[in-house]
Order: structure tokens, then sequence, then C-alpha cells
């Protein structure tokens, strides 16, 4: 019973917004429907205009339903809103993409997201991409400019004549997670298959409760779950103790929660003796995306459920082959593993405007990384300051990694960065190491940072990526790079890696990350004697803070750190610590950056018995920086009172 009349469509318009918002009045007030318009541009709006939205709110529209929109990016185009908006348009709606009218002046205020840069840049890679989308998709003769007032005629808007839905795949699916004995069910499917229905229906024949990144995002899922099915927020999950947890833990819309919360949600319900029912979308953009596919679940306690028929619209649907081809949704297929050449693998830099190559490395980082959103593509098409490599078999990409140039910073912008007064983007390991390491000279130097390395599974454990990275080091060396450096999350696995591939500890953060659960760390390889006296300091200072740290960080130090008992042991105060402790008291120094100086401070006021008390620092310390505990010890109003206590005493001992 398809009917051609009830695909989506998508109708592109190039000219200044203003003026398109104008000439669409008319469509919008006369073609009954939802108009949702996604504009960062208020002042474009009309009284035809109303249900508006700005990009960075979209995730609001989750497990929602509309019927026509407006995309405007005529200032900045924001694929991950974009991507949001069209799976939420339901089947005969119509889609209308503004853009700008002159793409050879046109300055993407998107890329203040995902570009290391102050100011808006052009994209000319990701208009090329976007132009070739549309063409393929036979769009470009629908893209119309208004330089000045005109009328234009208007698309026949799409009649619903039937509403029929094939529900037999979503129908043998309940039946088979009704009859699956796994204590998790994964149902994985795109926008519009109906996860998200199908787990509400599911509500009906076990007891459940349900979570999710917000319970906006639950229409869908409530519109045909069991009345009254207890909603309950991850955190509020995490932190009560259910006595009576019940069958079945639903969790929708998984990609979107961070997966240390998805990991503990889990791990309560199995054991309150519940099965767990997760949906998601793995093509990215609503958070984590591939994550917990890649690294959560990878054991056999999970049966896997996969949706392919649409029902929100038509097989086949115009809007979503564009979308498709647009957001490079999908996956590689990877071939099976074969013995392998090392002299036939070639390793070289891809030129930035290789956009066929470029769309390549996309796909493989897709498939080999454990997190890649669309912002990541945007960077990859045209982001400043980032180099793509590639190793590659004959014609076949089997890795890729990015880089980014950081340092040689001017050197009042180190200072301020230090006092912990000015964070500009980029330079994301050279400022860390200013702000939290306290070494001004990180940023001073020239560098090169390794952003993402991935090899595809079949070629893995070949030495690849070591290649890879060593083809990196020798250009960075001919481009007069003082080092190397990275940032990645730890585990025994990856600091092997990277220790192996000849990169020093040289900083470990204080918490651990939202989006993987770890702790972030830093090493550098040095190229230069400048970059070898820079890392060695680093190393050095890690060791002696590490006496410290190892009280309030959950890593295995002693495993990590070679020891140096003159290092290590070195625990009087010195004109670094001195340095570090007057910009926590008189700037804006971290405390978490600091901790280490301040113990060696409460340390020596202790083996001197100085006159001045620093109670507070000194119990904090003792009850190993257990901050809710001594706010309430000395009934404070918080953690910034807790601060500014410490800050007091820290000073009055300096200025004495």
């Amino acid at each position: 019973m398809y009917n051609a009349n009830s695909t989506r469509t998508l109708w592109v318009l190039q000219g200044e917004a203003r003026q398109l918002f104008a000439q669409l009045s008319h469509i919008i007030g006369n073609y009954a429907g939802d108009w949702l318009t996604i504009t960062s541009q208020a002042n474009c709006q009309n009284e035809f205009v109303f249900n508006m939205l700005p990009p960075n709110q979209t995730k609001k529209l989750l497990g929602r339903q509309f019927r026509h929109a407006i995309f405007d990016a005529t200032a900045g185009f924001n694929l991950d809103a974009f991507a949001m908006l069209v799976g939420t348009l339901v089947k005969g709606s119509m889609l209308i993409l503004l853009l700008p009218n002159d793409f050879s002046r046109w300055h993407d205020q998107d890329s203040l997201r995902w570009n290391e840069n102050p100011t808006a840049i052009t994209v000319p890679n990701f208009i090329a991409h976007l132009m070739q989308t549309l063409a393929e998709c036979g769009l470009s003769s629908n893209c119309r400019y208004f330089p000045q007032p005109a009328t234009f005629s208007i698309p026949s808007l799409p009649v619903i004549t039937e509403n029929y839905c094939d529900l037999t795949e979503q129908q043998n699916t309940l039946k088979q997670l009704l009859n699956s004995n796994k204590p998790i069910s994964v149902v994985v499917a795109k926008r519009g298959r109906g996860k998200s229905a199908l787990a509400g229906q599911f509500s009906h024949y076990r007891r459940c409760i349900v979570t999710a990144p917000n319970k906006s995002a639950l229409t869908t899922f409530f519109t045909f779950a069991k009345p009254n099915t207890p909603f309950f927020a991850p955190d509020e999950l995490i932190a009560c103790s259910h006595n009576n947890f019940a069958d079945y833990l639903i969790i929708d819309e998984a990609a979107m929660i961070p997966l240390p919360m998805l990991k503990k949600l889990l791990q309560q319900a199995i054991a309150n003796n519940s099965r767990v029912l997760l949906t998601t979308t793995a093509e990215g953009y609503e958070g984590t995306g591939q994550g917990f596919l890649l690294k959560l679940l990878l054991d056999n306690s999970c049966q896997y459920f996969y949706l392919h028929t649409p029902i929100r619209w038509h097989a086949g649907d115009k809007l979503e082959q564009f979308s498709d081809r647009l957001l490079l949704n999908g996956l590689l297929e990877q071939k099976a593993g074969s013995e392998l050449n090392v002299l036939l693998v070639q390793y070289s830099k891809i030129e930035r405007n290789d956009i066929n190559a470029l769309r390549s490395i996309f796909y493989l980082l897709k498939i080999a990384h454990y997190q890649t959103t669309l912002t990541d593509l945007r960077r990859l098409f045209d982001a400043q300051n980032l180099s793509v490599w590639q190793a590659t078999i004959g014609n076949e990409q089997i890795a890729a990694a990015l880089t980014i140039d950081e340092g040689n910073l001017p050197d009042s912008l180190i200072n301020e960065v230090w006092k912990g007064t000015r964070r500009p983007k980029g330079n994301l390991v050279a400022q860390s190491l200013v702000a939290h390491a306290g070494e001004r000279l990180a940023a001073k130097l020239r560098s090169v940072r390794i952003n993402r390395i991935a090899v595809l599974s079949a070629y893995r454990r070949k030495h690849i990526a070591s290649q890879l990275i060593q083809t990196l080091f020798d250009h960075a060396k001919t481009q007069h790079n003082d080092f190397l450096s990275v940032s990645f999350a730890y585990s025994p696995t990856n600091y092997q890696f990277w220790t192996a591939c000849g990169f020093v500890l040289v900083h470990v953060s204080s918490h651990k990350q939202a989006s993987s659960g770890s702790y972030s760390v830093m090493a550098l390889k040095p190229l230069t004697e400048s970059g070898l006296h820079l890392t060695i300091k680093l190393e050095q200072k890690l060791q002696r803070n590490a006496y410290w740290l190892k009280d309030i960080i959950d890593l295995p130090f002693s495993e990590m750190i070679t020891k140096d008992s003159n290092v290590m042991l070195s625990q009087d105060l010195d004109a670094q610590d001195l340095d570090e402790l007057a910009g926590f008291v008189y700037y804006h120094r971290p405390f978490e950056a600091t901790y280490a100086a301040l113990c060696r401070l409460n340390h020596y006021n202790q083996t001197h018995q100085q006159p001045l008390s620093m109670q507070i620092l000194s119990a904090l310390i003792k009850n190993k920086n257990n901050q809710p505990l001594i706010v309430n010890l000395y009934q404070l109003a918080g953690k910034s009172a807790l601060m500014q206590a410490i800050k007091h005493e820290v000073k009055t001992w300096l200025e004495k």
C-alpha cells in the first residue's frame, strides 16, 4: 500500500535569510503542519514563523514527531541539529533547507563549535561535499537564488492518502525479545524504525521501569507503553537503592548516556536481579554513538536485535537517502584478515581537498574508534591546523591518524593561561600542561598533538599504528617541532601502547572523563633538545607529585611511574611550589592543579612546627580531599567557601 506521495521530500533554497523567510510565510500559513523551524537567527522571524528552536537545543526533539520543517543553514550548518530534525519528520513531510546565497564568501558560524579558532572560517570541503550530495540525489536543480524580492512557484506539497505501516519486523522482534533469556537485550536501529514504540509495547508484557537522558525524549515510548510505567532519571536511579527494581530496566536513547553512567545502570540492574532492554541509534549524533557498542557491551551476556524497516516514513524515502549520504551514515564492510606483507603498506599525508579520501577516513574512524560523531566529520573536512594521515595497501585504507599543530603561543597569552584567566580555543595538551602541570614552556615550544589514531581490526597487532606514528614523528621533525603529544583515556593497554611507541607520561587528570569513565593522561615524545628538557622536567614533577596524587586519583601509579627515590622523596617546598601556591591564592589556578604543592606546604608546616595554623587544609589532606566531609565539619556554605577558606590560610602563610 505504498503511495509515492507519502515520501518525505527536500526543497533547497539559497538566498538571504530574512528574505527567504518572508517569501516562505504564505506557505507556512496556507499548508497545515508543525513547520518547526531550526534557526540561530531569531531576528528572521515573522508572524508566520512561530515554532522556532535554535540548533543547540535540538536534543529536545528526540522522541517526538513533526510534519513539515525549515532548517536555516544560512548562517551556519549544524549537522547534529540537521540529523535530529530529519529523524523527527513523519511521512508526507517537506523539509525546506535554506542555504546562503554565495558560498564563496560564506563563513560558517557553526565552525565556532569545532574549529580551534575564535572566529568563523570558510568551509570549502564541506560545501563541496554538500553540493555533490545534492547532485547525487537529483536536488541541485531545486536550488533557487533570490538576489532581490521575487515571486516563485510553490512546490506541490505531499498529500497523505494513507497511514499504512508494515509492522511485521517490529512484531517479530517483540516476540524474540520476550523469548530472550539474555541479561541484556539491545535494540539497534536508525531513526524512524520504531525502537521506542517497541520498548513501550514490551512494557505491557513485563514489569518494567524506564530511564532515558531526559523524560521529554520518551514521548513515543509513553504513547505505546503500559500506563503509569515508572520513569526514573539515570542519576536518580544510580543514587537510590531500589529494593523493588523491576523485572526489566528499559534504557531508551542509551547512546546519549555517558558510558560510566550507563555502566553503573547495568551493574545496578544486575545487582537487583533485573534484566535490561537498551534501545539506541548508533549513528553518532546522539552522544557516545558507537561507544557502548564497541566498548561496553562486548561480551556474551548481550543479545542484539536490529530493525531495518522504517515506520515513520516509507522505505526508499528521499529525505533519508539525502541525509544518509550527507551524514555518511553506515559502516564499512570489514574484510577478513589476511597475511600482511608490511613492505606493501604505504604511509602518507592526505591532501585536505581530497573529499573522497576524507569520507573514507571518516568511515574508518567510525568503525575503529569508540567515539566518532558528526562534529568529527565537520572537523575532518575543514578544521584548521589539522593534518590527516593514512596507511594503505593498494587502494585500501587500513589505518588513519589525525594530528593538530599546537604551541608557539605568545608569552603574554601563556601567562594568562597559567593564571587561569584565559583559556582560548585550541592547544589542548599545550594549554593543559601550562594550566594544570604549571609548565609554561609547553605552550611556548612548537608541537604536534595526535588527536585520533585508528586501525581496522583485521590489521591490528601488525605494528601498523606504531609505524604510522613513526611517520608522524619523522614529518614533525622536518617541520622543526619540539615534541609530539597525545592525550588518551587511561587503560593498561592504551598506556602500554603509547609507552612502547616512545612516549613519556607527563600528566594525569584529576577527574574521570564523562564520556569514557577513565582518567585522561598526557604523554610526550621529544623531537629536540628543548622538547627533551621539557619532557624530563614534567616527568620528574609527576613522579614527585604522585606521592600525594595516589591518595585522590585511582590510578596504578606504582606501575605507571618509574621509581626514582631521589625525586619521589624530595617533598620539601621548592621555588616552583611557591610559584604555584601564589597562582592559586592570587589568581585562578585550579585547586586540583595545586594539590601536590598544597600537600607539601602542609607537610612543611607540620614538620617545621610553624606557628601559623592551616587547620582546614590539613583536615582536607588528612581526609584525602573529601570535600563534602570538610564542608560539613567546619559548617561552610559549600565548595566555593571551602576553597576561599583554604586560600585565606595559604595567603596568610605566604605573607608571613
